[in-house]
């Protein structure tokens, strides 16, 4: 009778313990001039963040967890599955100009040891800049990726399905548990996340918010006492 009496008591106790931590983290990140996300995996929302007012807001259709539990703490994304420096188009339009100069213009400037300008015909010195880069946006970001976090703690974003087919199954009831015992067998965590848009366009917003560097702190749906995570 008396463990069933303390029981609800160690309980509560647990929920105070993991709010207080919680809170503290976010003030913590609230008090850095960066921004930083909150993931709620129970109310299914990614939430931008910046000195603690809400920047913008991400509606998952559906999220799955797989592997080791999740520390209430942020979490640093290390990388991203796709390089955003790769994606780059490269416009090598000055350098045309430059090399459109006359001939001992070019000697002139090589013997005069001046590597970064060159002169031409009219005397105007013209700047050797190597490379141009044309402005990205949101519609040329990828749609399906993955972002590495610290912790071994993989997010995996699919854009375009609601919820998870046949294969999907087969990856959480037979390939992530191999990855987690593999992990466990070489003393790594392991905990895969896995994010579905419908709409396309959200998972390439997330992909552009979510630079290199970034702290996020992820709450797990199996929490207990939800309320106790509110701010």
């Amino acid at each position: 009778v008396m463990l069933l009496a303390l029981h609800p008591l160690s309980t509560a106790k647990a929920g105070v313990v993991e709010r207080n931590i919680f809170l503290t983290e976010m003030l913590s990140l609230s008090e850095k001039p960066g921004y930083y996300l909150l993931v709620k995996m129970e109310e299914k929302k990614i939430l931008l963040m910046a000195r603690g007012v809400v920047i913008r807001e991400w509606v998952v259709d559906d999220c799955r967890i797989t592997g080791d539990p999740l520390p209430i703490k942020p979490i640093v994304l290390k990388k991203k599955s796709i390089n955003l420096d790769d994606m780059r188009i490269h416009i090598n339009g000055a350098d045309e100009v430059i090399n459109n100069n006359a001939d001992a213009d070019d000697d002139a400037s090589r013997d005069s040891g001046d590597k970064k300008t060159g002169k031409n015909k009219s005397g105007v010195t013209e700047k050797a800049k190597k490379y141009e880069f044309l402005a990205m946006e949101i519609d040329d970001m990828p749609t399906d990726f993955e972002l590495y976090l610290d912790g071994g703690i993989t997010v995996k974003v699919i854009s375009g399905s609601k919820c998870p087919g046949i294969l999907y199954s087969f990856k959480k009831y037979a390939y992530y548990p191999i990855l987690a015992l593999w992990a466990s067998l070489n003393k790594r965590s392991f905990t895969k996340i896995d994010l579905f848009f419908m709409d396309r366009t959200e998972a390439q917003s997330l992909f552009w918010a979510f630079t290199d560097g970034k702290e996020c702190i992820i709450l797990p749906s199996s929490s207990e006492n939800r309320d106790d995570f509110q701010f």
